[in-house]
């Protein structure tokens, strides 16, 4: 069974190499913001990792499992704008990271049980552009060897993702 191994970026990025050789096949680094604004309001201990370092270590893992084989999840719905998320995004493809965005769900009894979830609209305009970046990338969730963008069931990127192949 492909395994997925998921952290924040190391310190040293050997580790990639030694995630490798243990058997990992797919990287997840986990962003959920895409601007340092939003990371410092909404999850402000993770906003201690500038994005610059994230950047970083997405190229850095890229090397050692491929193009489409190391991904984040990103929440949309916690402040960043549309055109931030989208433009975030064909930053990541361009690197060979595949974007796995959804929409934020307010959990009862936690931190952000009040915060709005994102519009439908918002949603669906978030989504119908990056499915459309990743097509022209030819970049498919079902080329993920494991990990969320390979499940898909948080988003309903998936099903625009193969529309917008078709």
């Amino acid at each position: 069974m492909p395994i997925q191994a998921q952290c924040e970026p190391p310190d040293d990025f050997v580790w990639f190499e030694r995630l490798a050789e243990a058997g990992v096949e797919s990287l997840g680094m986990h962003l959920a913001a895409v601007t340092e604004r939003g990371r410092r309001h909404i999850m402000p201990g993770e906003a201690g990792v500038p994005i610059a370092v994230y950047l970083d270590a997405f190229q850095a893992g890229v090397k050692v499992f491929g193009r489409n084989q190391v991904s984040t999840y990103i929440l949309a719905g916690l402040g960043d704008s549309r055109r931030e998320i989208v433009d975030f995004c064909a930053h990541l493809i361009e690197l060979g990271v595949y974007p796995f965005v959804v929409p934020f769900v307010p959990i009862a009894g936690t931190p952000l049980e009040n915060h709005p979830a994102p519009a439908p609209d918002f949603m669906r305009a978030v989504l119908s552009e990056l499915s459309g970046l990743l097509a022209r990338a030819g970049m498919r969730s079902s080329d993920i060897k494991a990990g969320c963008g390979r499940c898909g069931a948080c988003s309903s990127l998936r099903a625009r993702e193969a529309a917008a192949h078709a």
